[in-house]
C-alpha cells in the first residue's frame, strides 16, 4: 500500500513476513541491550526488571516470539519504505491481539477488535529528524482502511514528558507526528503518571483514504 506525501514521494506499507522479516530484525534487534524485538507487547511480564533481564540475556526468545506470532496470523506490525528504502518499523494490530492493551480493550468492549494500536515507531536512524512520522501514519492509515479497521490509536508522551526525559520517551512516537497525521487526543493514557504524562490519539478511518474528516 502507497500514499503519496503531499503529492511527493510514495511510502509503501507492508505486514511482517517472512520476506522483509530481516528487515524488521534490522531495527528492533537493539543488539547494545540483548535483543527487544517489540516483543515487549506480547508477553505478560511480572516487573520491568523481568522484561530487561530477558531482553539482555535471552533475545532470540523474543525475536521468536514475534515469528509465532506472526506465523500464527496475528498482525504483530508492518514497515514502511520509500524507493528501495527502509523508513520505519511500526508495532501496530489490532488492541485484541496484544497482552498489554488490556485495560483499553476492557474500555471499549466489542469495539476493540476493529481498532488498531501503535505499540512503538522506530524510524531507521538515517530518516531520523526528518518529520516523516505523519507521512508515514497517512500511509498506515490507507493501509488500515484496507483491512477494514475502523480506527487506529497510538500512545505517545505528552510535551511535558519530554520536556522531563527528552528522547527517551520517544519510542511510542511524538504528539506532533500524530497531529500532522490527522489524529486527535481522546484521553489520557491509562498507565498516565504526573512525571511521564501519557495520551490516546485516535485516527478514525474512512473506507478509501487514510483518515475520516474531522468533524
Amino acid at each position: 500500500v502507497g500514499l503519496g506525501s503531499r503529492g511527493e514521494c510514495m511510502i509503501r506499507v507492508e505486514r511482517l513476513s517472512e520476506k522483509n522479516f530481516g528487515d524488521f530484525e534490522k531495527l528492533t534487534s537493539c543488539a547494545a541491550d540483548g535483543g527487544c524485538y517489540c516483543a515487549f507487547w506480547h508477553g505478560k511480564w511480572s516487573s520491568v526488571e523481568e522484561w530487561k533481564e530477558r531482553e539482555r540475556t535471552r533475545p532470540l526468545e523474543n525475536r521468536e516470539l514475534i515469528r509465532q506470532k506472526m506465523n500464527f496470523g496475528f498482525h504483530v506490525g508492518v514497515l514502511a519504505y520509500r524507493d528501495d528504502s527502509l523508513l520505519a518499523w511500526i508495532s501496530v494490530g489490532p488492541l485484541t491481539e496484544y497482552y498489554w492493551t488490556w485495560k483499553r480493550v476492557a474500555k471499549l468492549g466489542e469495539e476493540a477488535g476493529s481498532v488498531a494500536g501503535i505499540t512503538c515507531i522506530t524510524i531507521a536512524p538515517e530518516f531520523r529528524s526528518q518529520k516523516l512520522q505523519g507521512d508515514i501514519l497517512r500511509a498506515l492509515g490507507v493501509y488500515g482502511a484496507g483491512l477494514g479497521w475502523k480506527a487506529i490509536e497510538g500512545y505517545p508522551f505528552e510535551t511535558s514528558a519530554y520536556e522531563r526525559h527528552g528522547k527517551t520517551v520517544a519510542w511510542p512516537g511524538k504528539v506532533d507526528g500524530f497531529s500532522a497525521a490527522g489524529y486527535t487526543r481522546v484521553d489520557s493514557h491509562w498507565l498516565n503518571h504526573p512525571e511521564w504524562e501519557r495520551a490516546i490519539y485516535r485516527a478514525e478511518l474512512g473506507g478509501a483514504g487514510s483518515v475520516a474528516p474531522r468533524a
